[in-house]
């Protein structure tokens, strides 16, 4: 006999389900989207004071995986404000263990003065450096050593960095736990964004990389259970799950 929680979940999995075969409702997501990437939704939130460029739906499901697998280490490629790091740790910090590595070409000054005085700043270490340097490779395996390891990659988003990025920090994410690559939907959605002065672009985007990445891996999987419950993501077959 099922509790009520557990009741709950199978029910809004066969929700879920019924919305998938929903034409319409897709149909209204796609368009939804679209305007939410013409309008810079995604710049509209901030975590603790601190401007986290992530949509609130991507958040819910990174926290309950984060919730579910516990890992040791969520490393994220890519920091910008930090609002992304501190969402993390605030969730390690509620279950007591585990801290979050931002590896960022370029950590801004003002950025980095605001999380070395967070609340959660026990949580966080920060590396300065591209996300694909030998060095910073080398210094993240030795940090990660024997941990259970999460990775959520949001830096260049051109095909080929983000390749890169797949080939190196998927071999440390744990059997049951996320490679999350980020922003695969400008292969879908580039030319509703205002900002078109950038290298990636459809056939050069995350997607591409992902695409590329899973010719022949039978390490990954593309979790499209978690896509679907979102209904709006940045990251359409991004969600990738180590399997073996």
């Amino acid at each position: 006999m099922k509790n009520p929680t557990e009741e709950y979940i199978a029910a809004r999995d066969e929700q879920v389900r019924v919305n998938m075969e929903d034409r319409d409702l897709r149909v209204l997501a796609e368009r939804f989207f679209a305007e939410m990437v013409r309008s810079n939704y995604g710049k509209n939130f901030t975590f603790t004071g601190v401007p986290i460029l992530q949509l609130p739906t991507d958040l819910m499901v990174i926290q309950e995986l984060i919730w579910n697998i516990q890992p040791d280490v969520v490393i994220e490629s890519g920091i910008a404000f930090g609002g992304g790091l501190l969402f993390y740790a605030s969730v390690l910090e509620v279950i007591g263990k585990g801290k979050v590595l931002g590896i960022d070409i370029d950590p801004r000054d003002h950025n980095m003065k605001v999380l070395e005085k967070h609340p959660l700043r026990h949580r966080i270490s920060v590396v300065k450096g591209s996300s694909i340097d030998k060095k910073i490779i080398e210094a993240t395996r030795d940090y990660c050593r024997d941990g259970k390891v999460m990775v959520i990659l949001d830096s260049c988003h051109s095909a080929d960095h983000v390749l890169q990025e797949l080939r190196l920090y998927a071999p440390l994410v744990s059997v049951g736990s996320y490679v999350i690559v980020m922003d695969t939907a400008i292969e879908f959605f580039f030319h509703f964004d205002r900002n078109q002065d950038r290298p990636w672009k459809p056939g050069n985007s995350p997607y591409s990389a992902v695409q590329e990445f899973m010719k022949g891996n039978d390490e990954f999987v593309v979790d499209k259970e978690v896509e679907q419950r979102t209904l709006l993501t940045a990251a359409p077959g991004g969600w990738l799950k180590r399997i073996k």
